[in-house]
């Protein structure tokens, strides 16, 4: 089964193997046209939330979530520990490193 632009616009993955899935998913990233460091950030946040999301359900928090799927494997859960504050720090450094840009256009325009 060939992955083409517009199976992957149309999500034709019914019936498809993980192999296919894999290469649709990468043509989508290949499309958008994001950055290494944005598609890794992508994945690791979609990596996060599909782990956590069977547990995630009304009038559950994060945290009661994480000790659901503690409970249940706790390998993973291990996993997410370890890659969300990455995934959190990255996301700040990002948010700085712009707030800094923009304050030395800002000075730059006034000088």
């Amino acid at each position: 089964m060939a992955v083409t632009p517009r199976r992957v616009l149309r999500f034709e993955m019914r019936g498809g193997s993980a192999d296919d899935v894999l290469g649709a998913l990468a043509e989508l990233f290949r499309a958008t046209g994001l950055s290494h460091d944005e598609r890794v950030h992508l994945l690791g946040g979609a990596f996060v939330t599909e782990t956590l999301r069977p547990y995630w359900v009304d009038g559950v928090t994060p945290i009661e979530a994480h000790e659901r799927l503690r409970a249940d494997d706790p390998e993973l859960a291990a996993m997410i520990e370890a890659i969300a504050p990455i995934l959190l720090g990255r996301t700040e450094a990002r948010a700085e490193g712009a707030a800094a840009v923009e304050w030395v256009q800002s000075l730059l325009k006034h000088a």
